[in-house]
């Protein structure tokens, strides 16, 4: 089953992002061209600056507290950008899709470097806490081989099909984006159907993790919010790019790595939740805030 289910996260990652390099109506770095800094800092800060502040913010100091399946499943889904449900959750809020598609390139894009360094930095601070996890035989290599393999490639060769046979990749687009959606409806509930009779109990005992998971859920929204400048749809957009993280790559690096970890999967589906949860709050205000915009 565990394997079965890596295999349908490993698909729908792929799907994912070869759709979102398809679907781009333009050359899709002008952001590097045209806007530099906006790009450097926003990439910076939801690929560095929100896992390194989850860190010192709430996973370092509620250490003693949280369970270790829950303190991993959180650093995981800090570590993991790009998440494969932005643009669905951009074009539902009225927020800028293709900035969001953009910048969830470079996240991509980034992540082969940044989920490497992220799990080095993570599994040092654990270590410091006295939980070694060098167990489970990860190695930064192996990690960006993941990354590079489920999220880099696919994009890259949906960007290159795009900007060679246009039509095409517009026939398939479509096509293609409506897979990934169902592909990705029965990763979570494939998901679901592997924690089982775990998440029940996950819940009953961490709930002080569930109150971490909240707080970083706001402290990624409000990184990409605060980076984004001044225009209040670009905030919208940024603060869901940084907020929402991609559950499909976390997923696959715990059923991976993390088979020691019965309750991992159950984490991590908790925080998807709690996830869902405050952005559709953090929607609601911003209508509230900008009703000509939503």
């Amino acid at each position: 089953m565990r394997e079965a289910a890596g295999v349908l996260v490993s698909a729908t990652i792929v799907t994912l992002m070869f759709s979102l390099g398809l679907g781009l109506k333009h050359y899709p770095f002008l952001l590097l061209r045209d806007r530099p800094a906006f790009l450097g800092r926003v990439l910076l800060g939801t690929c560095v600056l929100v896992p390194l502040a989850g860190l010192a913010l709430v996973l370092m100091p509620l250490h003693g507290l949280l369970s270790r399946p829950a303190w991993v499943a959180m650093a995981l889904m800090l570590a993991c950008p790009s998440a494969p449900l932005i643009l669905f959750r951009v074009r539902s809020s009225g927020g800028t899709a293709e900035l969001a598609a953009r910048l969830q390139i470079g996240a991509a894009l980034l992540a082969i470097v940044t989920v490497p360094l992220m799990e080095v930095i993570f599994r040092t601070g654990a270590g410091l806490r006295g939980w070694e996890v060098a167990d489970w035989g990860i190695t930064p290599g192996q990690v960006a081989g993941q990354v590079l393999k489920v999220q880099v490639l696919p994009v890259v060769a949906g960007v290159l099909l795009g900007q060679w046979q246009p039509e095409l990749a517009r026939r398939c687009s479509r096509a293609l984006g409506s897979l990934a959606t169902a592909l990705l409806m029965v990763m979570m509930a494939a998901l679901l159907l592997l924690a089982g009779r775990q998440l029940l109990p996950f819940l009953q005992q961490n709930l002080v993790a569930l109150a971490g998971m909240a707080v970083l859920s706001v402290l990624s929204l409000a990184i990409g919010y605060g980076l984004a400048g001044s225009d209040p749809l670009e905030r919208r957009t940024v603060a869901l790019v940084s907020g929402m993280r991609n559950t499909g790559l976390a997923a696959q690096l715990a059923l991976t790595y993390g088979k020691g970890l019965p309750g991992l999967i159950p984490g991590l589906l908790s925080y998807v939740l709690i996830t869902v949860i405050i952005s559709t709050l953090f929607l609601s205000w911003q209508k509230r805030q900008l009703p000509s915009a939503g």
